[in-house]
């Protein structure tokens, strides 16, 4: 953690333009079962440049996880962030992507926004979450970087 902030960092062997489509197009193929909220581990998470950031299950069940605020691929996502404090009072999620020795850098930086002091509470849990997501990121870049 960086002060107000969680920060997590992950190296991916593809350009910038194929870290954001995998990051944002093909989320739901690689984002680990254990951060799911619906019980399906199959299924849809959605995060597209018409505001949504969602999970769907096969049975039709949705859950709002955010909203995008900032769409500004392939470099940038700005998303409020519901999970653990509600649309209510969001987090703030910033993904960057950069270029960096031959693939891309993409970095979590996970802020309190109107969350306050839930973010603070809840801090150490989102690190370990980002953790995870990000290796299951990083292993489906290498699969079919």
């Amino acid at each position: 953690m960086s002060g107000d902030a969680v920060v997590r960092t992950v190296w991916l062997p593809c350009g910038v333009a194929r870290a954001f489509a995998l990051f944002t197009e093909e989320a739901g193929a690689w984002w680990p079962p254990e951060r799911r909220h619906l019980d399906d581990p199959e299924s849809a998470i959605v995060i597209s440049v018409d505001g949504a950031f969602r999970e769907r299950a096969r049975d039709g069940r949705e859950a709002a996880l955010g909203a995008v605020r900032a769409w500004e691929a392939p470099h940038r996502l700005l998303l409020d962030f519901y999970v653990g404090t509600g649309p209510e009072a969001p987090t703030e999620v910033e993904i960057t992507f950069a270029e960096e020795r031959g693939g891309t850098r993409v970095t979590v930086e996970h802020r309190p926004g109107r969350g306050g002091e839930r973010f603070r509470e809840r801090a150490p849990r989102f690190a370990s979450s980002w953790d995870a997501v990000l290796a299951a990121l990083a292993g489906a870049s290498a699969v079919g970087g």
